[in-house]
């Protein structure tokens, strides 16, 4: 047909090709619920239309969720994927009615009620992280989270009688468990917060949802929950930026090069108020009743397990850098970048060689490299 003809053809295989795009992208939409946005990576995208990613966004567990698929063009995924997030979310959170930390919270002091197994395996963990902090990481932390009015940011500074009721309240070992699957909140007023292992959890049950739909390749991101599944196509490491604590959400410190693992980033900075001038942040020390005050700023874990590297991340924010890295030094399998107000970085030595420091405010604290 000649050059004219070649241009036709070219021309209708583009806009196929737009069709087959955008085709994809607003079924992504639809499957995500509350959107905030969706497009294809153009990574690869000229070779092959199978190393194309699909990518798919929701607001789900007070955050936007972003899911990037690099090894299939079914977009079917994402609706099992945030089907699975609504699922669990209802099951785990305490402003869900209905859900097993609400049916608990109005059964405390009175009756054993049966919960989930999802949930009975979250108190399990959380009373793990509970006897290796002393104490510091508590899942009944749930009175003083909404004491402090953090829930909602709106934020309410409490009264030093307000705190002492409250604190009276808060015990992990109040948490009573028999015969399986029945557990009962032991005082009137008790509340269990899963907010500090909860969205690891969920991660980890996406990564095992996608794997056994056959997805190889994927970043499960749940807003400082990030679950890597295997290898980018072509046994490419995943970059993946850390947020600098003192900058704004999309400016970064430090980038990983990294795969198949979790990380989990804990910040003062992710939801606070301003009180006569001071920011109170959502972790909370249950001695003092107050958000935790100590030289860190952020903990970053590095695991195989989201729900481990959450609750280590957690518990060493509460703990401070000296107890935090002894605690994450003494875990198999597990690796830490710690920042403090100084801007001094921390990393493990089992991750040193993945991780480099972007910005010049920020520097590492055994020297440059």
């Amino acid at each position: 047909m000649g050059k004219k003809g070649n241009r036709i053809r070219l021309s209708i295989r583009v806009y196929l090709r737009f069709l087959l795009v955008l085709h994809a992208c607003l079924c992504a939409c639809l499957c995500a619920g509350l959107l905030a946005g969706c497009s294809p990576s153009r990574e690869g995208q000229a070779a092959n239309p199978a190393a194309t990613p699909i990518r798919a966004q929701g607001f789900h567990l007070d955050t936007v969720i972003t899911i990037t698929i690099y090894d299939s063009q079914d977009q079917g995924l994402f609706q099992d994927v945030f089907d699975e997030i609504s699922r669990l979310e209802g099951i785990l959170s305490v402003t869900a009615p209905g859900s097993d930390p609400d049916r608990l919270a109005k059964n405390a002091g009175g009756d054993y009620i049966e919960v989930s197994d999802d949930t009975l395996y979250l108190i399990n963990e959380s009373a793990k992280f509970s006897v290796m902090s002393d104490g510091a990481f508590d899942c009944t932390v749930g009175p003083l989270v909404s004491l402090w009015g953090i829930r909602d940011t709106s934020g309410h500074f409490p009264s030093e009688n307000e705190l002492k009721e409250t604190l009276s309240l808060i015990g992990y070992q109040d948490v009573l468990i028999r015969n399986g699957n029945l557990v009962m909140l032991k005082k009137a007023g008790m509340e269990t917060d899963f907010g500090a292992i909860a969205k690891g959890y969920i991660a980890d049950r996406l990564k095992e949802l996608l794997a056994g739909k056959g997805v190889g390749s994927a970043v499960i991101d749940l807003g400082g929950n990030i679950v890597l599944l295997g290898e980018k196509p072509g046994g490419e490491a995943y970059r993946i930026g850390v947020r600098d604590p003192f900058g704004g959400d999309n400016e970064y410190f430090g980038v990983f090069e990294i795969a198949d693992k979790s990380l989990v980033t804990s910040g003062s900075y992710e939801r606070f108020f301003i009180h006569e001038g001071k920011a109170y942040h959502h972790i909370f020390d249950v001695v003092t009743g107050f958000p935790a005050d100590n030289e860190l700023v952020q903990t970053t874990i590095i695991s195989d397990s989201s729900t481990e590297g959450e609750g280590y991340s957690t518990t060493a924010f509460l703990l401070g850098l000296e107890r935090g890295l002894a605690l994450v030094n003494d875990a198999e399998g597990v690796e830490a970048v710690f920042v403090t107000k100084e801007k001094k970085v921390y990393v493990t030595s089992g991750i040193k060689d993945n991780f480099v420091l972007t910005s010049q405010e920020y520097e590492f604290a055994d020297g440059p490299r």
